[in-house]
């Protein structure tokens, strides 16, 4: 496929160069028609006309080539992405079992950077009333 993919897109080049020299250049359109027969402004228009029909044919043959080229590189990324889903899909069953948590149970959890007092703490007097703040005259 690639073999005529590559074949049609040189004949596509190769037909655009010819018709470009064909289209811009006098000359070589006058010496291009006087190769088959006299010089005639009918014969030109005819080969115009072939040129423009042969460009239709070359034009779609490359069309229609990338097409197919495109929908079966489309097949085999999705046979390949499939292949790739199922084999993930084995790794992941074949993985043992997870161990015990790495993060810590909550009996576990270190103490709060503040110190709370305890229900004993509350229940204790403290040892000293509080003093009331000075006051000044």
């Amino acid at each position: 496929m690639l073999f005529l993919k590559r074949i049609i897109t040189s004949l596509a080049l190769i037909y655009l160069l010819v018709a470009l020299l064909i289209l811009f250049f006098p000359f070589v359109r006058t010496s291009s028609v006087g190769i088959f027969s006299a010089y005639s402004l009918p014969m030109e228009v005819n080969m115009l006309l072939g040129f423009t029909w042969a460009s239709v044919a070359v034009i779609g043959l490359l069309l229609i080539f990338e097409n197919i080229d495109s929908g079966l590189l489309r097949r085999t990324v999705g046979k390949q992405e499939r292949k790739i889903n199922e084999l993930k899909a084995q790794l992941f069953d074949a993985q043992k079992p997870l161990g015990p948590p790495a993060y810590p149970t909550p009996a576990a959890q270190p103490a709060p950077g503040v110190a709370y007092p305890t229900a004993e703490q509350t229940r204790r007097p403290d040892p000293l009333p509080p003093t009331p703040p000075p006051t000044t005259y």
